[in-house]
């Protein structure tokens, strides 16, 4: 992969575009931005003086914060503390992606790619797709949609409380309850680069969908990142939590994140089928998604809680399966134009890993020729085999897929599962309300 320079960071009239807007008297502070290793957004907070004066060379950022745990606890053995001497890395700043703040009149973001000594950094979710990427024929190309679930909830004085009582879903009043919060959600969207276009009350209380338009792979990854930024913001704004936790609240719906993947080959033609039906290249992406599997759940459920929304007979996948229009399966192929949906990831997943993977996934399925089997019809459970059921098991599995670790390269795999293992070591310092139901008066 290049190094990238203040010459190619983007158009030039990306770059006077940018530059005058911070030079303007209504831009006092400028967001450098990035993906830390969750998905999370990091940044450093700049006088727009300093901006102008360093964007160029970019900004120095201790690596240890791209892979600190959403918490903030720092993992052991990630390669970006003591093996690099605890070393900074740079912020490069990508001028194509300056937006104003819309919830603020004085404050804009840029995002920017992570290097350490001129090169890109392995270990950055954004570079990994990228990685992926360079390896995808040049007779193909991919179109990516996110859709993603979410919980709006309120502060209550028992905690969290959905701002909705009960399973209401497509419920036309239930919506009306946010058209306020979704008001702003859509108005400021534009301008933040996310078009927003529909809002849906999903099944749990408090819980919503909002689509936003696909694109190509990498604009996709921004975006679903951006979008999950700016419904978290939004609705602070109205004293709300936006969370895409995977199962906030038991024995309600987890929030899921489906990624519709598209393919076209050099001739404008669908790569993965017509008419509702398969190419080989599509059977053959399918067999890929199913072959790495296990390894997928780890990058698409990346903590404990995520794991709970895995549930036998739901819409949320529990096997390795494929089938046509079939929900119940891990990999889905729609009705309507021939695309493939993987369902295994849930909400709070890194989009940039999330469809980095899949993308990596199918691609081998294609180069090995790997065949799915037969699809699916009804629950798969006891026909097809369980996804990993624990982190540490899905953890080991994509440590152990030597396929995956290539094409999204070492580095990011070691730093990934480093990050993972230390939320799994703080969880077992906790002990819960339930531990002490059990066993206080029993043991």
């Amino acid at each position: 992969m290049a190094t990238v320079t203040a010459a190619d960071t983007g158009d030039s009239e990306a770059v006077e575009g940018m530059v005058e807007a911070v030079a303007g008297d209504d831009v006092e502070h400028v967001f450098v931005e990035f993906a830390d290793i969750n998905g999370i957004s990091r940044s450093k907070q700049l006088r727009a003086d300093r901006f102008l004066e360093k964007w160029e060379e970019g900004f120095p950022m201790n690596l240890l914060v791209l892979v600190q745990t959403p918490r903030n606890d720092v993992p052991e053995g990630s390669g970006l503390g003591e093996e690099i001497g605890y070393g900074d890395g740079t912020l490069r700043p990508l001028p194509e992606t300056f937006r104003r703040l819309p919830w603020r009149d004085d404050a804009a973001r840029v995002r920017c790619v992570l290097e350490r000594e001129g090169e890109p950094l392995g270990a950055a979710p954004r570079n990994a797709l990228e990685r992926v990427l360079g390896g995808v024929p040049r007779d193909v190309s991919f179109t990516v949609g996110s859709e993603l679930e979410f919980y709006l909830l309120a502060d209550g004085k028992a905690g969290y409380e959905p701002i909705t009582d009960h399973k209401h879903e497509c419920l036309s009043w239930a919506t009306e309850e946010v058209s306020g919060y979704f008001d702003d959600l859509s108005t400021w969207s534009d301008g933040y680069g996310v078009s927003v276009d529909s809002l849906m009350h999903e099944h749990g209380p408090g819980q919503l969908e909002v689509l936003f338009d696909y694109g190509g792979p990498l604009d996709q990854a921004d975006a679903t990142f951006d979008f999950k930024r700016l419904v978290k913001q939004t609705a602070r704004e109205h004293d709300f939590w936006a969370t895409f936790m995977a199962k906030p609240f038991a024995g309600e719906s987890g929030s899921g994140y489906h990624l519709h993947v598209g393919g076209l080959e050099g001739g404008g033609g669908n790569a993965f089928g017509a008419d509702g039906e398969l190419s080989p290249f599509g059977r053959r992406f399918v067999g890929g998604l199913l072959e790495h599997a296990d390894a997928l759940a780890a990058l698409g459920t990346p903590n404990l809680n995520a794991f709970k929304r895995y549930e036998s007979g739901s819409f949320a996948p529990y096997t390795a399966s494929w089938g046509y229009d079939n929900r119940m399966a891990a990999v889905r192929v729609p009705s309507g134009t021939t695309r493939i949906e993987n369902r295994i990831a849930s909400a709070d997943a890194n989009p940039y890993l999330v469809i980095a993977s899949t993308l990596a996934a199918g691609l081998h399925g294609v180069e090995a020729e790997l065949e799915p089997g037969d699809p699916a019809e009804g629950d798969p459970a006891g026909d097809s085999p369980t996804l990993p059921n624990a982190p540490e098991l899905a953890l080991e599995a994509l440590e152990s897929d030597d396929e995956l670790v290539s094409r999204l390269g070492t580095d990011l795999v070691r730093a990934y599962c480093a990050t993972k293992r230390a939320e799994l070591d703080a969880f077992r310092d906790v002990v819960t309300d339930w531990e002490r139901e059990q066993y206080v008066r029993t043991l």
